[in-house]
């Protein structure tokens, strides 16, 4: 029986692509939507995952993400390295401070400090320089998107005491070997790096530790993580706990850390509630195109069900003929819209666009296409049940 109902269903090319259409529509807008949302999140903790090298964050008891941060007292570092199961601890410092660019212009970027002596959770991938070049007299690299958008100086001309700013000419990228200044510290750009997109666009810099932290506001406390690496054969969250335990600090590891990250954006933003919006309206509309287009084909076929019922087909089997028709339809929808969010995805990618496709959102697109599936076929199904079956024999 299951045969001929997807034969019958074939067997209507028009309808049969009006209902693939429908599926293929909701599928497509779910799971995109889905890959832009996650994309967006995976920038949140973008700097998390830059320093793949580290296993566990330790941090301020009050810090609740990865972009802001609590000044830790100078001790912590050495009673981190004293804690069991660690192979080595070093200094960071993440913070805003203020860059004024060649012709007056200026941003609020990012500053990033580095252990002066291993410079462990520096980029890797470095676009012009080579990492020495950061430990030269104010030197500092920095993120090569940003030169060619947020950080882009006056054409000519310098900016001084006796100068007036150029802010309305022509611009031109940041270039190696630029002189500007962040919080009114002379640095040089001695190199450029790539890094991961980021929630928030904002220029980025990289620089020593030691110098970061003199370019930086004063505070009593400027260091802002302790970043961790654990011993081979060790677990990374027994030695978080480990630490948490012994110093009274936060420690999380970097996929913890990750998750609390997107888990404080979701909770403060609205991106969630935009999303969800736009999912539900995607689901009705599919819902709507084929519920409709599937009752028109059993509304048509009503001779054939009919006669079906004369030979003693029981209302179950004709329900799960017209399921079966809604879960193929469904199933060819749904690996088209994936297909086309997938592809459509990766030209996003391309441009810089933020998309992100997990299992996740396939297990979750497969759940909402099953219930327009389903609530689809029940929708056209009652039409058929209420067929008499002296229907064949009239004219």
């Amino acid at each position: 029986m299951i045969r001929l109902a997807i034969s019958m269903l074939l067997g209507a090319r028009v309808k049969f692509a009006g209902v693939v259409a429908g599926v293929l529509f909701a599928s497509f807008l779910i799971t995109h939507f889905q890959g832009i949302f996650v994309g967006i999140m995976t920038r949140t903790y973008a700097l998390i995952s830059d320093m793949a090298v580290v296993d566990v964050w330790v941090m301020d008891p009050a810090v609740e993400y990865i972009d802001e941060a609590a000044g830790l007292p100078a001790p912590s570092l050495e009673r981190v390295k004293g804690v069991a199961g660690v192979q080595w601890a070093t200094r960071f410092f993440s913070g805003s401070v203020r860059a004024r660019l060649p012709g007056g212009r200026f941003r609020s970027v990012n500053l990033l400090g580095f252990d002066d002596d291993t410079l462990i959770g520096l980029p890797e991938t470095l676009v012009h320089g080579e990492v020495n070049d950061l430990r030269r007299p104010d030197a500092v690299f920095v993120d090569e998107a940003s030169t060619q958008t947020l950080l882009r100086p006056a054409l000519e001309g310098t900016y001084g005491e006796h100068q007036a700013a150029d802010l309305e000419g022509p611009t031109r990228p940041l270039r190696v070997g630029d002189e500007l200044t962040l919080n009114d510290r002379r640095v040089i750009v001695s190199g450029m790096t790539r890094m991961r997109p980021r929630f928030i666009a904002k220029g980025t810099f990289y620089t020593t530790y030691t110098r970061a932290t003199s370019i930086a506001p004063p505070e009593r406390n400027l260091l802002s993580f302790v970043l961790v690496k654990v011993r081979p054969g060790e677990d990374s969250a027994a030695v978080a706990r480990r630490i948490e335990s012994q110093t009274g600090l936060r420690a999380w590891t970097s996929r913890e850390f990750s998750l609390k990250t997107v888990w404080y954006y979701i909770r403060n933003t609205d991106i969630v509630g935009q999303i969800g919006i736009m999912t539900l309206i995607a689901m009705s509309v599919g819902t709507a195109i084929t519920g409709l287009l599937l009752y028109m084909f059993t509304n048509e076929n009503l001779r054939f069900y009919g006669m079906l019922m004369a030979m003693g087909t029981s209302s179950p089997k004709l329900v799960m003929m017209v399921c079966a028709q809604g879960i193929v339809a469904g199933l060819c929808g749904y690996g088209l819209g994936v297909g086309t969010s997938a592809i459509m995805g990766r030209v996003m990618a391309a441009t810089g666009l933020p998309y992100a496709m997990v299992w996740q959102s396939l297990v979750i697109t497969a759940a909402f296409v099953l219930v327009v599936c389903v609530l689809a076929s029940l929708m056209s199904v009652r039409q058929a049940l209420k067929t008499e079956p002296g229907i064949v024999f009239r004219t």
